[in-house]
């Protein structure tokens, strides 16, 4: 819905340069720390040493669908923001955001969101005092500061946030949707015209179907698309919406692209394939030639483990600490994109589906 202006407060989508930062003041960083939502509480994990620590849990009421959460860090490392669902006793399901304040490892009070439906996608803006969360088919701005949540900017009827990625130099906000990528002018508070892509929303709920390259001139977007509907990422050139020559997996089998990560150097496209519990490793030079993919390895389950056994999200830590691979079965894969092998699995909370990764609190 172009044209669509959002307020915060009485601002646009973007709280404004004067506005307070969070309170509180960061001890020292123990390293890049990864955070895994589960239904009902969030796991971190040293990716140093692969070490879980004590699962932080969430003040929701009843237990929200599998995979219909999501997870993002602030960019000072200070907060953890997880947009999810909360049914009270005798009252009507709704969807909320929950900040967990990371130097004390506790949640805060969820903050209620406007709207209905999935609740698979959440990112904080740049300058770390805006959330924007996925609520049905709307982004609804949240102040970090002072709790106020802005009106939601709505993307009209079908268009369900199933990821949302933010590019890196940019306030454009890329909102992915069934057959489509939708740029948000986050400064203006206005939908842009929708970039058709072909390709239909993974089965599986993952926040991460699409990702921008560091330098921000590329989006890549991933799903099943013609002729026979098998795994496609579809390259997005961002100075000019054009659509580029889709990659696919079908030498290897049909396949169902539940998330994507690029590695920090930006030389490696990651496809975590939820249909086959694939990773597919795609050079970016040469985007038509998919390396074989690596199998996740099999029973690294935990015995007390809901969910299902597919790879649900992958994300890449900072410098040489790899990418990690959320199994949705209670644990984390670390993996190393330029051998293509997986370490030890790290045990998670239950029903693992999304994860982030920050620096240190």
């Amino acid at each position: 819905m172009v044209g669509t202006t959002v307020l915060l407060a009485g601002c646009s989508l973007v709280a404004t340069p004067n506005s307070p930062t969070a309170p509180g003041s960061l001890p020292a960083s123990t390293g890049p720390i990864g955070y895994v939502v589960c239904p009902t509480s969030v796991t971190p994990i040293e990716l140093r040493s692969h070490t879980p620590e004590a699962p932080i849990p969430l003040p929701i009421d009843g237990t929200p669908p599998l995979g219909d959460f999501a997870i993002t860090t602030s960019p000072d490392g200070r907060w953890a923001f997880v947009v999810t669902t909360s049914t009270p006793s005798g009252s009507v399901t709704r969807n909320v955001l929950v900040p967990i304040d990371l130097a004390t490892q506790q949640a805060r009070p969820p903050i209620v969101l406007p709207g209905h439906g999935a609740t698979s996608a959440v990112v904080v803006m740049h300058n770390g005092r805006t959330v924007l969360a996925g609520s049905g088919t709307s982004v609804v701005p949240v102040d970090i500061a002072s709790r106020a949540v802005g009106n939601p900017l709505d993307l009209g009827p079908g268009r369900i946030v199933s990821g949302m990625a933010l590019s890196p130099t940019t306030d454009i906000l890329y909102v992915l949707v069934a057959g489509a990528v939708i740029p948000v002018d986050t400064a203006t508070a206005t939908a842009r015209p929708a970039i058709a892509t072909g390709l239909t929303v993974s089965s599986v709920s993952s926040p991460h179907g699409l990702v921008v390259s560091p330098d921000g001139a590329t989006l890549y977007v991933g799903g099943q698309g013609p002729p026979d509907y098998g795994g496609r990422v579809v390259p997005v050139t961002v100075a000019t919406g054009a659509v580029g020559v889709p990659t696919g997996f079908d030498r290897f089998g049909i396949s169902d692209p539940a998330a994507l990560a690029v590695t920090p150097d930006g030389a490696r496209l990651l496809v975590a394939d939820s249909a086959n519990n694939w990773v597919d490793t795609v050079p970016i030079a040469d985007l038509a030639h998919p390396e074989a993919p690596a199998r996740l390895p099999s029973g690294g389950g935990t015995a007390a483990a809901s969910g299902t056994d597919h790879p649900t999200d992958i994300v890449t830590g900072p410098a040489t600490t790899g990418a990690f691979v959320v199994t949705g079965l209670g644990t984390v894969l670390p993996y190393d994109p330029v051998h293509q092998t997986f370490g030890r699995s790290v045990p998670v909370c239950s029903g693992a589906s999304s994860m982030t990764v920050g620096a240190g609190p």
